[in-house]
């Protein structure tokens, strides 16, 4: 079940204090970088040991598939990573001097997104991700600029439309990873397809949704696609034990239960036993391979929502109105400081002894002694 939205107005340091997090931008940049960098090393180390086999089978095999490895890079890793880099983020981590910037920013984003949904909707047939319906609506309140409209319409897209077309796309992919991998009994090659295939998926839920998660999340979201693909080459190696260790033991307990040395029958249980280890295998590989990518789109997708609510909320907090109230608010607590300065001054002039009768006396004393030494007459008195 989903979290209700908060309606309730708040103040920034209250939002501040409750959804946002200190951020170092440039770090988290740094880390997506090197996350990104490393799953393309993962898929280039695995796509090279590959094209290795195909040398082994024959050198024009080989050939070819270093043809097909700069194929599949290009377009299952490059253009993926490239595609989720360029595509915006809502601004949520936000403070005092950038709210307004933030919610601004955060607006032309979802005129964005509605405009991408409208035009996809208009352009492509057969998808049916956004119902036509609300797309009409949204279409009315692009055209007629009425932003509140426009973010309910988005709401119940996302809440309706958009949750069920991304659950689609989670079962799609992780059907095909299980099958991919289950079929393949390698682990080079199920680490190559897990990581192909779940970076893609992220790709294709950022794409459904017109936003990406945050710098920070996309570096948990790329640590848990190293971390499955790693998990992927264990599970491959594991479940393969497991299933060499049921063919030796079906094939012992026929050996014990056929008490003739039938060589018909010897083959008949080699066949049968290493069919059962093969489906074993292939079963364990289909259910860890399948559920580690239903984690990864549903991280994926907890992100997106989770985004698209804290950009609501903060689009509900009562900021300054305009750069004129905000000229006036400084100017008001400039004139409130020079007051409390002035007040602190007078207390200060109060308090400071009275020099100036002293210093007068003084002078009519030495007046008094100087004209005695000039007039003898005051000089004898």
């Amino acid at each position: 079940m989903e979290k209700s939205i908060e309606t309730k107005k708040m103040t920034l340091e209250e939002y501040q204090q409750k959804y946002t997090n200190p951020e170092n931008i440039k770090t988290a940049k740094t880390f997506l970088s090197i996350m990104g960098t490393t799953i393309g090393v993962i898929i280039a180390a695995s796509l090279f040991f590959v094209v290795l086999k195909l040398f082994e089978i024959h050198q024009i095999a080989g050939f070819v598939g270093i043809f097909f490895a700069i194929i599949i890079f290009i377009f299952a890793y490059l253009a993926p990573i490239i595609k989720l880099k360029n595509t915006k983020s809502f601004m949520t981590n936000t403070t005092r001097t950038s709210a307004r910037q933030s919610q601004k920013y955060n607006k032309q984003l979802r005129e964005e997104i509605a405009d991408k949904m409208i035009d996809v909707t208009a352009k492509t047939e057969g998808i049916g991700w956004y119902s036509d319906n609300l797309v009409g609506k949204l279409a009315v309140a692009r055209h007629t600029s009425n932003d509140k409209e426009l973010k309910n319409v988005l709401k119940e897209i996302y809440k309706n439309d958009v949750k069920n077309a991304a659950n689609k796309m989670i079962r799609k992919s992780a059907v095909n990873v299980g099958f991919a991998t289950a079929i393949s009994q390698s682990g080079i090659v199920d680490t190559l397809f897990i990581s192909i295939y779940e970076l893609n998926l992220i790709k294709d839920i950022v794409y459904l949704y017109g936003y990406r998660p945050t710098d920070s999340q996309m570096v948990k979201i790329y640590k848990s696609v190293l971390v499955n693909a790693l998990i992927a080459y264990g599970a491959s190696n594991a479940t393969s034990a497991v299933g060499k260790a049921v063919t030796s033991g079906i094939v012992s307990v026929m050996e014990k239960a056929s008490q003739s040395n039938n060589a018909v029958t010897s083959m008949i249980g080699s066949v049968a036993a290493g069919f059962a280890g093969t489906a074993i295998e292939s079963g364990l590989q289909f259910v860890v391979n399948t559920t580690l990518t239903i984690i990864i789109g549903s991280q994926t997708q907890k992100y997106l929502i989770k985004e698209y609510n804290l950009q609501e909320i903060l689009d509900n907090i009562e900021l300054i109105d305009s750069e004129e109230e905000e000229a006036k608010l400084f100017e008001s607590i400039k004139n409130e400081v020079k007051e409390k300065v002035s007040q602190k001054s007078e207390k200060v002039e109060k308090t400071k002894p009275e020099k100036a009768p002293t210093e007068h006396h003084e002078n009519e004393k030495t007046k008094t002694e100087k004209s005695k030494k000039g007039n003898p007459f005051l000089a004898k008195s």
